[in-house]
């Protein structure tokens, strides 16, 4: 039997008050390799929160979170940043990148934690780059870049990693509509490739895209494939 990649067992969130948040009401669901699903729901809904969760950002009040059958509740913050660094890639809406370093070094940094030749390192983030149509900008610094270019870099450096699960925060956000549909096709061949991706989108269109979704509303989870809902 497989073991699915990300599992979350009767996980719920509450950030204290006066008077107390439930952001995500208990929820149970398994994600397998090389789905594709997307989170939707309104701004405030829990939609971010859930994905926080998923990808050990952030723990829990109650419940398990299992990445790759290992429980995480009992993992020491380092063991949890350790798994995230060589198991999990992120897309965050903030880019991140380092200032002083040039495209190709920026993504070479998601291949810090692996086991790869400083020399490979530079090889595969070149190929990242090329494949989200920045081989003409690999040499320039964030400031030297436009926003939407920033963004391909991030995306670039998450997939360098060929993580078993990538997480993405409106991954489409700072582009254009041309651009945007390229990097999804690029996180769909991800999944068709055995990665799991999950991305937050407020763009139904986006959504639409991906056959399973995950809705949020006020921290309750529905998910939907095609027409068909099931609460979790």
């Amino acid at each position: 039997m497989t073991v699915p990649v990300v599992e979350l067992e009767a996980v719920r969130k509450v950030f204290p008050g006066p008077p107390p948040l439930e952001a995500l009401q208990p929820t149970s669901l398994h994600i397998n390799a090389g789905e594709a699903v997307a989170i939707v729901g309104p701004s405030g809904s829990g939609k971010s929160t859930l994905l926080s969760i998923l990808g050990t950002l952030d723990q829990p009040t109650s419940g398990e979170v299992r990445i790759e059958g290992q429980c995480t509740s009992h993992m020491k913050n380092w063991e949890r940043a350790a798994m995230r660094g060589t198991r999990l890639g992120f897309i965050f809406q903030q880019f991140h990148l380092l200032p002083r370093l040039t495209a190709e070094e920026n993504v070479a940094t998601g291949l810090l934690y692996a086991d790869v030749h400083p020399r490979e390192r530079l090889e595969r983030s070149r190929a990242a780059l090329e494949r989200v149509g920045l081989s003409g900008r690999m040499k320039h610094r964030p400031s030297q870049l436009s926003g939407g270019e920033q963004q391909r870099v991030a995306i670039a450096r998450a997939l360098v990693r060929r993580p078993g699960v990538l997480f993405a925060d409106e991954p489409t956000g700072a582009l254009d509509s041309k651009r945007g549909l390229a990097v999804l096709d690029l996180l769909l061949e991800a999944a068709e490739e055995g990665t799991a991706v999950v991305i937050v989108t407020h763009d139904q269109a986006i959504a639409d895209h991906f056959e399973r979704k995950l809705h949020v509303l006020d921290g309750a989870v529905q998910e939907s494939r095609g027409s068909e809902y099931a609460v979790h």
